[in-house]
């Protein structure tokens, strides 16, 4: 019995002793903020994809807070950057999103490495969130650069591969041309018989903008599953409106608070050690992936039982939680939960058959309603680039096979936005000025069919291409191109068990060789 303690607790301290002790630290190299050096035109590696060397212009579509973060890291670079922005301010979809809109995760995932959001509130409101994009753009002095209230029509690469943008103030003209305009730019509403004949209101969510008078006294219909609509219905019903649901299906939107053992969600299904239980990224298949997927079942049923217990049977997903997008986030309100499995907010299951005078008929009944709300999503706009139906399939997710002075940024979904949209901005900033190396067309041609082929076969839809939600293998794939440390974490315990944190990588975004 004492040898067998003993043999334990050499055991349980050498585990704690590895996991405890620091790892290599990750060195700053240089000052920060520093114009960096650009290989020479005749050494420029990239001189197949950038057909404009040096790049002096550099046009941007979108002020959110993708188009911020690359105006900002470029413009430290020395290019001339032009923003084009259709709202009159900063903040993109956040800078007049729904009423009651806001975070759906932690606001300390909603962050850049180099401009903590310091907020009262852990889950801040759209307001807030658009005045924290606009503080960066002011903290780094960008305003200038942006061309407000203009909107754009289409973009053209014309025969010497620059880009012109035509807008409704005219045509613009860059060597490089980068899409920041994100993935909720075109209001999605299903196609329903009837539409002419309601004679309430019917609007997008993204139109439901004055909670107090579109539904004061009112029957409100929400039609929708995601979480837009759940925070549409909590804000109805906050002004008196007897509120619906439709879903055509369920997905598991669980609440923002949800802990597993007494920690919160995140530290078992977005830390390295819970996307060992997941599907290896494309680029990262090995044969470890047999050992932990015969564990997978047993870690993905654990965490199941906790989520059980906080989502009504109603709201249960056909799907495996670990096949679904685990980031979805959930209600604020956790008492929509409650109050869907309660029956006191009625939720109707099933494809609405047509919209009639006074409201919908589903599964064979009538339901009235004076407003529809279509918390539908967004049909995904790229100014005639090749998507196709589950998304626009890019070289680590920023460049069009074949596409030349062209980028996208911040279309694909993480529950750490910020921090991947600002890996992506630092890396194409590295393509431009030749530290990067990519690849001929036809080998990234081969590299984004091998993910699409891959990914399809985990999940499918018209999501399909943000298997990247889980963050870290994006990420790593970004620093390994740029020759860094993956490393950000100070010991290994830390390294595997605690979720990323955007300041692990402010050294990325500030100091680079």
């Amino acid at each position: 019995m004492k040898r067998t303690l003993v043999i334990l607790g050499c055991l349980s301290g050498g585990t704690y002793y590895i996991l405890s002790n620091p790892l290599p630290r990750v060195e700053a190299n240089g000052e920060p903020y520093q114009i960096l050096p650009k290989v020479s035109e005749s050494d420029h590696p990239n001189k197949h994809f950038l057909t404009r060397l040096p790049i002096k212009t550099v046009g941007i579509i979108g002020g959110g807070i993708a188009g911020c973060v690359m105006a900002k890291t470029l413009t430290q670079q020395g290019y001339q950057v032009e923003v084009i922005e259709k709202n009159p301010s900063f903040g993109g979809l956040w800078y007049k999103n729904y009423d009651g809109s806001g975070l759906q995760f932690h606001r300390d995932h909603y962050n850049l490495p180099d401009f903590p959001f310091v907020s009262k509130e852990d889950f801040p409101r759209s307001p807030e969130v658009a005045k924290y994009i606009e503080s960066y753009a002011e903290k780094y002095s960008i305003k200038p650069y942006f061309q407000f209230k203009t909107s754009v029509n289409s973009i053209e690469q014309e025969k010497n591969d620059t880009w012109t943008v035509k807008t409704d103030k005219g045509d613009k003209n860059y060597d490089f041309l980068v899409l920041c305009t994100g993935p909720y730019n075109k209001p999605y509403i299903p196609k329903i018989k009837g539409f002419d004949r309601f004679k309430g209101k019917i609007i997008h969510s993204s139109e439901f903008i004055n909670a107090e008078n579109e539904c004061k006294g009112k029957k409100v219909l929400v039609v929708g599953s995601g979480k837009s609509a759940f925070d549409i219905l909590g804000q109805a019903r906050n002004y008196g409106a007897d509120v619906a649901v439709v879903m055509r299906k369920t997905h598991w939107l669980v609440p923002v608070d949800l802990k597993v053992f007494g920690y919160p969600l995140g530290h078992f299904n977005s830390s390295r050690l819970g996307g060992l239980f997941l599907d290896p990224y494309y680029s990262e298949r090995s044969w470890v992936d047999s050992i932990t997927g015969f564990f997978s079942p047993v870690y993905w049923y654990m965490i199941m039982w906790f989520i059980k217990k906080g989502v009504p049977n109603e709201l249960m997903s056909e799907e495996s939680y670990k096949k679904e997008k685990h980031f979805r986030g959930g209600a604020r309100d956790k008492t929509i939960y409650k109050d869907i499995g309660n029956g006191k907010i009625p939720l109707h299951r099933g494809n609405i058959e047509e919209i009639n005078s006074t409201g919908i008929r589903i599964n064979g009944k009538d339901i009235p309603a004076d407003l529809i709300v279509f918390a539908t999503g967004f049909d995904r706009e790229f100014f005639g680039l090749p998507a196709e139906e589950d998304g626009l399939w890019l070289y680590r997710n920023v460049l069009v096979p074949g596409k030349k002075n062209l980028a996208v940024i911040g279309i694909v979904n993480t529950y750490c936005n910020p921090l991947y949209t600002n890996m992506q901005a630092v890396w194409l900033a590295e393509v431009l000025r030749g530290q990067v190396c990519l690849p001929n067309e036809k080998k990234m041609h081969e590299d984004v069919n091998e993910r699409k082929a891959y990914t399809r076969t985990i999940l499918s839809g018209e999501s399909t291409i943000s298997f990247s939600w889980f963050p870290y293998p994006t990420i790593d794939q970004l620093l390994k191109d740029m020759g860094l440390s993956i490393i950000r974490k100070p010991n290994r315990l830390k390294y595997w068990f605690e979720p990323i944190k955007p300041e692990d990588y402010k050294e990325v975004v500030t100091h680079r060789k």
